[in-house]
């Protein structure tokens, strides 16, 4: 994953909700942080750092 690829989370929720959460990868950190990327999420009120293993690629950035 790099910066500017569209993920989509695919770990659970623990309040059962049923739709794609969609965001854009906007830093890596890959000396302290390699299993994780930080998340802006356009599907919900949130950002942070996530775990690359219930993130999914859904578009790439072209731009890279």
């Amino acid at each position: 994953m790099k910066i500017g690829d569209l993920v989509e989370y695919e770990g659970t929720h623990s309040y059962g909700k049923k739709e794609r959460d969609l965001g854009i990868v906007v830093r890596v950190d890959p000396e302290f942080r390699s299993e994780d990327c930080y998340i802006v999420w356009h599907t919900t009120d949130n950002e942070g750092w996530w775990s690359k293993r219930n993130l999914k690629v859904v578009s790439k950035n072209e731009n890279r």
